[in-house]
Formats: C-alpha cells, sequence, structure tokens
C-alpha cells in the first residue's frame, strides 16, 4: 500500500458509478459501472458483501499479490480487508450484494470469514450469485423472502466447521474439480479415496448439501457462467465444451441451477 491509509467505504457505496440500487430489509443489491483505467484508492468495506462481474473487469491488488478478475466472475469482501482496483477494462459493470449486521443477527449467523477471500476450500458460488441478481431484477413482492433464503445459502458454506468434516471430502471435491470433464463414477471416486462406494454414497450429501452428480453439474455450469460473459462462441459450443449432451440438457440445468436461461445471462 506503500504507506497510504486506506479509506473506509460506507454502507452501500462502492468504486465506480451506481446505476441502481435496491434494499431488501438487510440486503442491499445494487449495479455499479466504470471508466476505461479508472482506478481506486486503497479501500475497505464496512460490511460484507459480495461482487459478481457482469462486463469487462480490472486488476484486483490485494495483500500477497494482483490478479486480474473478468466478466463472470465472483467474488467476496470481508469488511475492514484492505485491497485496489486498477486498470478497468471499457464497459465494465459490476452487481453487488452487501449484507449489514442485521442480517446476521436476524438469522444468527456470523460474517463469512476473511479467508473466504484468498483460499479455495470451497469453490466460490458463482451461480448463487446469479440467483441473487435474478431477484434484484425481477422485485416482485417475493423477491424479499426469496433473496433472505438465497443470502442464506449463499454463505452457508462458511458457516460449517470444517474441522469436523471427514478428510476424504477435502479430496473428492479436487478429484472432482480436476476430472469434471471426463466420465465420473463411484467406484473410481473411491479407488481414488481408499474407500467403499456405499461410503461414499451414503455421507456424500451430508457434506455438500446434494448428490455427487448435481455437485458435477454445478461445477460445469460455474464453468460456463464464465465462458458466456467472455468467450464469443455460441452457447452451443459453450455446451459441449462444459462437457454438457446437448444445448437442450445445458439449458435446463443452467436454468435449474442458476435461475436464468443461458441467453438471458449473457444479455444481462
Amino acid at each position: 500500500m506503500s504507506g497510504s491509509v486506506p479509506v473506509q467505504l460506507a454502507e452501500g457505496t462502492y468504486v465506480g458509478t451506481k446505476v441502481k440500487e435496491r434494499a431488501f430489509g438487510a440486503i442491499i443489491t445494487s449495479e455499479t459501472t466504470f471508466a476505461p483505467n479508472q482506478a481506486s484508492d486503497w479501500h475497505f468495506h464496512v460490511n460484507p458483501h459480495f461482487s459478481h462481474i457482469l462486463e469487462g473487469g480490472s486488476k484486483e491488488v490485494r495483500k500477497g499479490g494482483t490478479e486480474r478478475q473478468l466478466a463472470g466472475t465472483g467474488l467476496y469482501y470481508h469488511p475492514g480487508v484492505a485491497h485496489q482496483n486498477v486498470d478497468y477494462l471499457p464497459d465494465t459493470r459490476i452487481f453487488n450484494i452487501e449484507l449489514n449486521n442485521d442480517f446476521f443477527a436476524t438469522f444468527g449467523l456470523s460474517h463469512p470469514p476473511p479467508s473466504m477471500m484468498f483460499d479455495d476450500r470451497f469453490p466460490f458460488n458463482t451461480s448463487g450469485l446469479v440467483r441473487i441478481m435474478k431477484e434484484h431484477y425481477l422485485n416482485d413482492s417475493a423477491s424479499a423472502i426469496a433473496m433472505d433464503q438465497l443470502c442464506i445459502d449463499l454463505i452457508a458454506p462458511s458457516q460449517q466447521d470444517f474441522r469436523c468434516f471427514p478428510e476424504w471430502t477435502g479430496k473428492i471435491r479436487d478429484i472432482m474439480h480436476d476430472h469434471w470433464d471426463t466420465p465420473l463414477s463411484l467406484p473410481f471416486l473411491a479407488a481414488e479415496l481408499d474407500l467403499h462406494p456405499v461410503t461414499i454414497s451414503r455421507y456424500f450429501s451430508r457434506y455438500f448439501g446434494c448428490s455427487a452428480g448435481e455437485y458435477l453439474r454445478k461445477i460445469k455450469v460455474e464453468r460456463a457462467i464464465s465462458l458466456i460473459k467472455t468467450a464469443t462462441t455460441s452457447l452451443t459450443d459453450i455446451a459441449y465444451e462444459c462437457g454438457f449432451t446437448d444445448q437442450a440438457h445445458f439449458t435446463k440445468t443452467f436454468r435449474r441451477i442458476t435461475g436464468m436461461l443461458p441467453n438471458q445471462y449473457r444479455k444481462i
């Protein structure tokens, strides 16, 4: 930070120009736009918030390094953790979700830890951000209760005590992310983990909140989210690249997991 003192951004305040903002109780959602090559001061936020890059992106400087963040990326920002954004690309747009302290008090939850900004113990739930974004734009009489549930689901993994998880859960997650584009089977996973296939079948849903097949589909959709925003190829090509048998299967799965059709998401 070269000796500079980071700026504290108040609730609902972000770098960039705010296009629209909505409040759903203790949840604040907004969209912001940025000028090409814009650079922010070192800053931090007073509340936990999440960002989903819709177009463009920037270089984000955090303690320990700099990383280019592009469209389709989901990010978490812990309150008080300083960072800087520079070199914004043309037409950059970002969707923001901010949770104030009333949200955590109401539902008896704690802030996601700072480590969620930096480690990958559980890959980021970008599809969850897309579902929340859909409610932001829909904004009907059911959106407030939907927002509460979706935000609880978004931070749920951070509320779990990973020390209570068996060691194999971390290993199977890594295997599935490494082999997402190859046919997987319970016998293959069991051999890799030196476990009985029935053990995986019986306990996978307990630790991951879904079946192994559904978890694999989520991995593929997360990959598709990024490609839809950054690739110029057709949705059919993206479907095949992400391991779906055809576009119809891709469309159905994408909609079930994100709440949106792929072409709807591409147009936002």
